[in-house]
């Protein structure tokens, strides 16, 4: 990576943990900058965690490039998966991180085609950042890469109440990863997509090409030292970057050639093989409560389908709401009608998978609309 500085001047150091945001349009070569970024840090002997790409696997393609021929590679995956990769790839379940997986591997990654379903994968990234969070002491830095910022937020609403809740937790992520030896590398498609407490923790911003759509008016200064028909077409190995003190400068890196390119089936060319086995899910941490697990889900259904027992019964006996055996037994409806099976009792290996619960959906509605008659 070179850059020209037209304003100012800045060192950069690849042990030092920063936060870096790139910023353009679809196709701009965002992914491929950020990519070049966790080359400079693998070649200055840090370790790489590529958190989060898009939904074909391009985070798989590092799988083909020089560096999983030098460095050990990790790939993380859900529950369920059975992953066939080469000998010199290691496959674990996300659960099973650790922080010692940081010094024994150079490149982690968690890729989307390696997850059931986009909540499995939501919740593996807050495993993982969690886990990164009681990184208390640290020899070498780990450059993280998350290719769509809001992505962060969106997998903590998983384990929050609110979006207020998981903005908060993505600014003190940004505002405190350097101190558990954490650099990030976030891209996004437009600046004014991401809230302005989280632009203003960015180290050094990267501007790819931005279209027709330009700068916001508060970047406008920008434009003093660089060409507006520059920044709207600028070329895939090209940027401009902006540092956090106001250095400006244009710049430009090498293309990796193993990049994953747009339709290409990536999994076929690496010879990888992902299953998933039918095994019963657990119930998820959601802040303040845990949800239901498979085997719960099962139980719920055959107290109130074979026990013959009530919702307000079958409650007290879960210690759960009404409502949420309300929810469940039509959820468990829903899908029989739909697909002809219960999935959750399926893997529960129930024999009530094919079984409707619709009447206690019905007698529950009845019974809270008689209710609030006798009432009024």
């Amino acid at each position: 990576m070179k850059i020209a500085w037209l304003y100012g001047n800045e060192s950069i150091s690849w042990n030092r943990p920063y936060v870096w945001l790139t910023l353009g349009v679809r196709g701009a070569g965002k992914s491929s900058f950020l990519e070049h970024l966790a080359e400079q840090h693998l070649q200055s002997g840090n370790c790489v965690l590529d958190l989060f790409a898009c939904r074909a696997g391009e985070n798989l393609a590092w799988l083909r490039s020089k560096w999983a021929e030098e460095k050990r590679v990790l790939l993380l995956s859900d529950e369920n998966a059975i992953v066939e990769a080469p000998d010199s790839v290691s496959v674990k379940p996300y659960s099973k991180l650790s922080l010692s997986d940081f010094t024994e591997y150079d490149i982690v990654i968690n890729s989307s085609p390696l997850y059931r379903s986009l909540d499995a994968e939501y919740m593996s990234c807050n495993f993982i950042i969690d886990k990164l969070w009681h990184r208390l002491h640290w020899k070498r830095a780990i450059f993280t890469v998350c290719r769509e910022a809001s992505s962060l937020m969106y997998s903590r609403l998983k384990v929050v109440d609110n979006q207020q809740a998981a903005k908060a937790f993505l600014i003190y992520w940004l505002r405190e990863s350097r101190h558990v030896g954490c650099s990030l590398g976030l891209d996004s498609v437009r600046m004014t997509s991401l809230d302005l407490d989280v632009r203003s923790l960015a180290d050094f911003t990267v501007f790819k090409s931005q279209g027709s759509g330009g700068l916001p008016r508060e970047l406008w200064f920008v434009y003093r030292y660089v060409e507006p028909c520059f920044l709207q077409n600028m070329k895939p190995g090209q940027f401009v970057i902006l540092t956090r003190r106001g250095h400006i400068g244009v710049g430009v890196f090498s293309y990796p050639a193993w990049h994953k390119s747009e339709g290409e089936d990536i999994l076929a060319k690496l010879r990888l093989k992902v299953a998933f086995e039918e095994k019963p899910e657990a119930g998820a941490y959601r802040g303040k409560y845990v949800t239901l697990s498979d085997q719960e889900h099962a139980e719920l259904v055959e107290m109130y389908v074979v026990q013959g027992l009530g919702m307000d019964d079958v409650a007290a006996k879960m210690q759960r709401s009404t409502k949420t055996v309300f929810d469940h037994l039509g959820k468990h409806t829903r899908d029989v009608q739909r697909l002809g099976y219960c999935p959750r009792c399926r893997r529960a290996g129930s024999k009530l998978e094919a079984a409707p619960a619709k009447p206690a959906a019905q007698n529950f509605v009845s019974s809270q609309a008689a209710a609030e008659k006798q009432h009024a």
